[in-house]
């Protein structure tokens, strides 16, 4: 049996198959060794439950399922037990029990979820259910110890029930790290004591941002489910919105106007203000890291070169370009925030990298591209280079991480952070993994494209980041996905995203909303329109009966697959639409 064939995404690093299959008859029973944390212990319950629909009994001695937390788990690979997340997990069919092993608790949750994720139902229902793992022994750890999903409330808030099902979808897909965006040109998602304008709109009317008993509950439910939460702050550019509360904050220009879009980086007022903000951001947020943004500031329109207080402080400082003058920003807020024990992110477009950056080399750099011309340094610049600079990265590559327009299945299922761009085999301990990154746009109506783009891109980015090996039969990992995606109802051999057109659904986002919920032409394949059509009703039924009988485990997943496969019978219906058609 491989890794794939046991449908588990993230795919399992080493699988060894048993002989025989391990069978379960609801209520399920588990046993815990005395030192396993309640919180993974009433995770696991949590997360079995909603699964299967089914009990739970704890403390039993005939035991279904058992934890143990260990420093060594026997009959392990080192990795798996070296590495602070790895986990065992062994399904003995004669002794008709699974134990999953780890080191730490983290180890214990992924575990947990491959468990979950990984049994299949026999029978239908009514008392008579079963529930299966086949004979093996799983050794597991991750291959990138950074495994990031970003969120962004700034430019569209998320309610606070949103966030919590995308950190379930994370925590299910084995991320450690929820990037939340926080400021940006169209508003400020945290409430502000010392600065509440930010949390008002033009006209004054309240504008909508996470209190700290919101964060306060946000943190805990990630870290519930091995998720730290890294907040940011984005500066000097993406500055509209602060800009329009404070107009202090623009630069002091003598002839004409101070740009409306990026602060000045330059006036002790200035520096204030962002400190005071940074305070009360790690105040609420307990994790080592905060993003403090430094993107886009060329492209977006500065004053720094006609600024009186920005001139000022490059000639005290020496700095002699904007360019320098911007690193001497960055590395005042990472001599802040390490007064605070805290350790800074920034974006990478903005920093020439075809010389040595006067920066700390303890920056930890979030790559996403090489700047465009009129957008930053370009000529020298790659993610090689911050390598050879002794910088640590995190990949985000826009072709790989960006689900709001960019990302392809060819491309993201070839890539991993150490792989694209490229990276020398002697730097790839410096590649601390990737992001995955989800950019709200404005437009609300515009947003429905995430629920049919995240519920694959998710699970798939994180497959790169857990476990780089070619994914060589796409037909079974499509399956793996869709039960990843909807649960373990799914009927045998049912594969939404064949219906559908591929395992990324169209995410480009400069077309008008709603005019491509799904990949018409690789959707009809070599069928004729009826008979697709014939086919997309199938599924659509599937969907609504797993949907209405509360048997898929996110019920917003299979409304948008439905949407999507209802605009396919409308396009099948079409007179004249041939296969090669276009929409």
């Amino acid at each position: 049996m491989t890794a794939t064939e046991l449908r588990v995404v993230p795919r399992p690093r080493r699988v060894e198959t048993a002989s025989g299959t391990v069978r379960f008859e609801p209520p399920f029973a588990l046993a815990t060794g005395a030192d396993v944390p309640p919180v993974v212990v009433s995770l696991f319950e949590t997360l079995l439950e909603r699964e299967t629909n089914s009990p739970v009994q704890r403390g039993t001695d005939d035991a279904d399922v058992e934890l143990r937390l260990e420093d060594s788990p026997t009959n392990a690979p080192s990795d798996a037990v070296g590495d602070p997340e790895g986990y065992v997990l062994e399904a003995d069919a004669d002794a008709e029990r699974v134990t999953i092993r780890a080191a730490s608790a983290d180890g214990l949750r992924h575990g947990c979820q491959t468990f979950v994720t990984g049994i299949s139902r026999v029978g239908e229902g009514d008392g008579h259910e079963q529930w299966t793992l086949p004979g093996c022994e799983i050794h597991d750890w991750p291959e990138s110890s950074w495994r990031e999903f970003m969120l962004d409330p700034a430019r569209g808030f998320l309610p606070v029930e949103q966030v919590k099902r995308r950190i379930d979808q994370a925590a299910r897909a084995k991320y450690n790290r929820l990037h939340l965006h926080l400021l940006d040109d169209e508003g400020y998602a945290l409430e502000s004591a010392a600065y509440p304008r930010l949390n008002q709109d033009a006209d004054g009317a309240p504008h909508p941002a996470y209190s700290p008993e919101d964060v306060d509950e946000l943190v805990t439910y990630a870290s519930d489910r091995g998720i730290d939460i890294v907040p940011e702050i984005d500066v000097p550019a993406h500055a509209s919105h602060l800009l329009e509360r404070y107009p202090e904050l623009r630069c002091t220009v003598e002839d004409g106007e101070p740009a409306d879009r990026t602060i000045c980086i330059g006036s002790e007022e200035t520096v204030e203000f962002v400190e005071t903000l940074l305070e009360e951001v790690i105040e609420q947020f307990p994790f080592e890291y905060v993003h403090v943004g430094g993107d886009e500031w060329e492209m977006q329109g500065y004053s720094w070169n006609e600024c009186v207080d920005c001139q000022a402080k490059m000639a005290a400082d020496g700095s002699e370009t904007d360019t320098e003058h911007f690193y001497a920003f960055v590395r005042h807020l990472h001599d802040f925030l390490a007064g605070h024990d805290r350790r800074t992110i920034v974006w990478n477009d903005q920093i020439d990298i075809s010389m040595s950056p006067d920066l700390p080399r303890d920056l930890l750099i979030h790559f996403w591209r090489v700047a465009a011309p009129d957008r930053g340094p370009v000529e020298g610049c790659s993610l090689e280079r911050f390598l050879e600079g002794r910088f640590d990265v995190i990949n985000s590559y826009v072709h790989a991480a960006y689900v709001r327009g960019w990302i392809t299945e060819d491309y993201m299922l070839g890539w991993a952070p150490t792989r694209r761009p490229t990276v020398p085999d002697d730097r790839a301990s410096q590649v601390r993994g990737g992001g995955l990154l989800a950019w709200e746009p404005s437009d609300e109506a515009e947003r429905a494209y995430f629920e049919r783009a995240l519920p694959s891109a998710m699970p798939i980015f994180a497959d790169r980041l857990w476990n780089s090996t070619g994914v060589d039969d796409r037909e079974s990992y499509s399956l793996s996905v869709t039960r990843h995606a909807l649960g373990p109802f799914v009927p045998d051999g049912f594969d939404v995203y064949r219906e559908l057109g591929g395992l990324i659904l169209p995410t480009w986002w400069k077309r008008p909303s709603g005019t491509l919920l799904a990949h018409v032409n690789r959707s009809l394949r070599d069928r004729t329109p009826a008979q697709a059509e014939a086919d997309y009703r199938s599924a659509i039924e599937t969907l609504s009966r797993l949907r209405e009988t509360d048997r898929t485990i996110y019920p917003e997943t299979a409304s948008a697959y439905e949407s999507s496969l209802e605009w396919l019978v409308e396009v099948a219906e079409r007179d004249g639409r041939g296969v090669l058609d276009r929409p």
